[in-house]
């Protein structure tokens, strides 16, 4: 009885493994049939082929590089080291010849102000030669930005405030590459009036050297208007002014870029005062008193006629020089 019941089970389960019940795989199979059918009509047969089977030891893959860090467009960096037009030799150790560095303000596309027959960068270029000629007969030493319309800057082509920029930083350099005494700019002014008239030169308080500052800026300015006066020439005396906050943009202070402190401008600000947005940098700043000259408005009919006026031209690079020697001659030499 036992034996025949065995053996009936075992008939059972050999029927129900034959009967075609459905398998758990057949719909993968199916599913993964269709995905080829499908991938062939969409690759030419000549180029598809089956993928490789897997080794047991799966080949190392590089890792891709890391991403690049995002720019920051408000990061700035050094201002770069251009070279200058100009040739200059450091002062030697242990020479004391005073050295006086004279910047004829603007240059090439940088016209400066223009009016009454008067174009100031080439004033300024010819003021520049009077006053060094009345030093070297002194016994100083004078290095100019430049000798004539070209930038101090050298470097590949850039346009607008960034190029300005560029060049102001290198007119700076120089005076710290030679280890000047001072830095003397020489302008002229320009006005929406033509009312506007005299002579006014700018000094900077928030350097270390704030009181040299004033008393170069005073003492160029008191010679001027007395050299113009002794020559019969009245000229208008705006007297020596405080640059720290002779500008303003966006809230901040601005003195001029050639008398402050070091400055940061981020590629934002830059692009807003019309650069381009790589040339954000933190500026190097004179690491000597200096002082700016705006010597007559070019606007005034009456300023302008004086500035093409020989004898006018000399008594105010007369006074320019003057003013320099008196300063040297009170300050201790370097």
């Amino acid at each position: 009885m036992r034996a025949r019941l065995v053996v009936l089970l075992t008939l059972i389960a050999l029927g129900c493994a034959a009967c075609g019940a459905p398998s758990r795989t057949t719909p993968l199979v199916s599913a993964v049939t269709a995905t080829v059918a499908a991938t062939s009509r969409l690759i030419p047969a000549e180029t598809f082929t089956a993928s490789p089977t897997p080794s047991a030891t799966p080949t190392p893959v590089a890792s891709a590089p890391p991403a690049p860090a995002p720019v920051d467009p408000g990061a700035l960096r050094t201002a770069p080291r251009d070279n200058y037009s100009v040739p200059a030799l450091p002062r030697a150790a242990g020479d004391k010849t005073r050295v006086v560095v004279i910047d004829p303000g603007h240059a090439d596309d940088e016209i400066g102000a223009a009016a009454n027959g008067v174009v100031e960068k080439h004033s300024n270029l010819d003021m520049a030669f009077r006053v060094e000629a009345f030093l070297l007969a002194q016994g100083v030493r004078v290095v100019m930005t430049r000798r004539g319309d070209v930038r101090t800057y050298v470097g590949p082509p850039i346009a607008g405030y960034s190029a300005t920029r560029r060049d102001l930083q290198a007119r700076i350099d120089l005076a710290n590459d030679i280890n000047a005494d001072i830095f003397v700019s020489l302008h002229s002014n320009g006005s929406a009036s033509s009312a506007d008239r005299g002579v006014e030169t700018y000094w900077d308080s928030l350097r270390p050297f704030a009181d040299a500052n004033r008393t170069l800026a005073s003492t160029i300015q008191r010679n001027v208007i007395g050299e113009m006066t002794n020559a019969g020439i009245s000229v208008l005396d705006r007297g020596a002014k405080n640059d720290s906050c002779l500008r303003g943009f966006q809230g901040r202070c601005f003195p001029l870029f050639l008398l402050g402190p070091g400055r940061g401008t981020t590629g934002a600000e830059v692009l807003q005062r019309g650069g381009t947005g790589d040339q954000a940098m933190t500026s190097r700043p004179t690491a000597m008193p200096g002082a700016l000259v705006e010597l007559l408005f070019v606007s005034s009919p009456a300023d302008a006629a004086l500035l093409q006026s020989e004898d006018a031209r000399n008594g105010l690079a007369r006074g320019v020089a003057r003013g320099i020697l008196e300063y040297l001659n009170q300050a201790p030499r370097g």
